[in-house]
């Protein structure tokens, strides 16, 4: 500890604290129980926390202050946290410092005010009393359970119609499993069977009824750059793979798809790179806290998606660990049954997948902001960053259609060979089967699998197969649900 890192003030992990233990020592007790249940952190006694001074610990005074601190710790925390301290000179000013390390039995509370009312946690360089969602989901993490898979006490058995939809969905978005059986949904911890019933778990129940109240997708698009105006809202309540879909539809329905066709060639233009929207969706479905009485927002404006849902980090990884591709999943069945869905490819990987695809796309990188209590993304417009920096007078328009005509000649001069080359060379790689769905796509791209299937006499299986395949080489992309949506052709030669 230094006078330079006192100078820089409170934090998330550092408190201070004046010379005097009896001025109010459950303050300082508090904050010692947040950073245990939280990343850890340092009380410097010795400085004040208004004025930053160094004021110090009396040399004859420094032993006993010691012991008194030990003493307030043992005397209020539980269960035992284990403080570490030690004596440093600062600016020739003796102060004493606690470091707490994050504990391995959160929640840890204040014993005065009891388990439900005494629990604390660190909200910046604030000691706030924690909610009883959070408290929950510590206790949860402890015991190394998510709360998606518990069944909860009174819960209404589950109905053999949701049974077997989910059954079906599974199924159909699986490209591993061709038949789902119950036994499969009870191994997989979605169903308990209890004297002869079978019981959901959380995680069955959002994926079928959902009767959660806030397991929900609140969407909105705003006027401008601000919250100040409604243009369009909706709520979206259903199962979340369902939520997913909708959600994605809104967006879509509320930003620019465009298409620039020249000489053979087409390419889809979006505002936002739909891998990367649908990838942060299915990221704030599965990792957002359910126990929180809040819903997923997503916010759209001319520039910018955000994409915020309740719930911060879990466990004990920081934004930059997640960015770098750790993961520590909140919501363990819900991630699972997203993968044996295709809805993701696998745990972790999410953000450096959205990364990958933005640079592709040639999009601003996303920006992430998390807290305590929240995850949220910002996606921004493609070529929003440019336009902002342009200080140059010419008109909007002649500037914009200038630049695309540079662009397109440019790209047709000199990159249509290499384009040609790389499409023929995927599609002389597709089996006979994929290239007759491929056909089929292109001639009309809202087409069915079983209408494919029917086209060639072919089994639906097999078209699946063969989509999956196609999505793969990046020839084509979903735009939309599987019963609405429609398929979109990328960089492919137009018959």
């Amino acid at each position: 500890m230094t006078a330079d890192d006192i100078k820089k003030g409170e934090s998330e992990i550092l408190e201070f604290k004046g010379n005097e233990l009896s001025e109010d020592p459950k303050k300082w007790v508090k904050t010692a129980i947040a950073f245990a249940n939280g990343k850890g952190g340092t009380i410097v006694f010795g400085v004040e926390d208004s004025s930053l001074k160094i004021t110090g610990i009396p040399s004859v005074n420094v032993f006993k202050f010691m012991d008194s601190i030990t003493n307030e710790i043992s005397d209020n925390c539980s269960p035992q946290i284990f403080p570490h301290l030690h004596i440093e000179t600062i600016e020739d000013k003796t102060v004493v410092v606690l470091e707490i390390n994050k504990g391995d039995c959160s929640p840890y509370f204040f014993k005065p005010e009891g388990e439900r009312h005494g629990v604390y946690i660190r909200v910046g360089a604030t000691t706030r009393k924690a909610e009883f969602g959070k408290i929950r989901e510590m206790m949860l993490y402890s015991a190394h359970k998510s709360y998606d898979e518990i069944i909860e006490r009174g819960v209404k058995p589950a109905t053999k119609k949701q049974i077997n939809e989910l059954r079906r969905v599974i199924a159909e978005r699986s490209t591993n499993q061709k038949k789902i059986s119950i036994e499969n949904l009870i191994s997989w911890g979605l169903l308990k069977v209890h004297e002869g019933i079978l019981l959901p778990s959380i995680a069955f129940r959002l994926l079928t009824a959902n009767d959660l109240h806030f397991a929900k997708i609140q969407c909105a698009r705003f006027k401008g750059l601000t919250r100040s105006v409604f243009l369009d809202r909706k709520e979206f309540d259903g199962p979340i793979y369902q939520q997913i879909e909708e959600a994605f539809e809104f967006i879509y329905r509320h930003t620019n798809v465009g298409a620039q066709i020249k000489g053979l060639y087409r390419k889809d233009v979006y505002d936002y790179p739909p891998e990367a929207v649908r990838e942060l969706l299915a990221n704030a479905v599965m990792h957002r806290n359910y126990m929180d009485s809040s819903c997923i927002q997503i916010s759209i404006f001319d520039d910018r998606i955000e994409f915020q849902n309740p719930g911060g980090i879990f466990g004990d990884l920081s934004l930059e660990k997640v960015l770098a591709g750790y993961s520590s999943i909140r919501n363990t069945q819900i991630a699972d049954i997203f993968q044996k869905m295709n809805i993701v490819e696998k745990w972790g990987t999410g953000l450096l997948r959205i990364a990958d695809i933005c640079k592709e796309a040639g999009t601003t990188p996303v920006q992430y902001q998390t807290g305590s209590g929240y995850f949220m993304a910002t996606l921004l417009r493609k070529g929003t960053e440019k336009s902002k920096s342009d200080t140059t007078n010419v008109p909007v328009n002649d500037t914009i259609n200038t630049v695309d005509d540079t662009i397109n000649d440019t790209i047709n001069d000199t990159t249509n060979d290499t384009i040609n080359d790389t499409i023929n060379d995927t599609i002389n790689k597709l089996s006979d089967k994929e290239c007759l769905v491929f056909d089929s796509i292109k001639q009309r791209n809202c087409i069915t699998a079983q209408e494919i299937a029917a086209q060639h006499n072919i089994s639906v299986i097999t078209v699946k197969r063969a989509i999956n395949t196609l999505k793969t080489c990046g020839l084509i992309v979903r735009i939309g649900s599987n019963k609405k949506g429609f398929w979109s052709i990328k960089d492919c030669i137009i018959d």
